[in-house]
């Protein structure tokens, strides 16, 4: 039993490690190109289509679920247990 809840905390924990990682690049992406970058270039920011909010709102879903699983990965792998007798 012990082997699984190693398991589960290694991989919960790479998982929110990148889950992190990503979410930070991909939000300093997204205000380099629809923020900073149009800002600089046009000196006026346009309006964002319809393609690239489905897009932003899928990404932050993506990281969404990532997140939960885990969360549960590391809640199941710190859970307390009491020792049978």
């Amino acid at each position: 039993m012990r082997v699984r809840e190693y398991a589960a905390a290694s991989t919960g924990s790479l998982i929110l490690l990148g889950t992190l990682v990503e979410a930070f690049r991909g939000s300093w992406g997204l205000y380099e190109n629809y923020y900073r970058l149009p800002k600089e270039k046009y000196g006026v920011l346009s309006p964002l289509r319809w393609q690239d909010i489905v897009f932003i709102a899928g990404f932050y879903v993506v990281l969404l679920a990532l997140g939960y699983l885990s969360f549960r990965l590391l809640k199941y792998s710190l859970r307390h247990r009491g020792r049978v007798a």
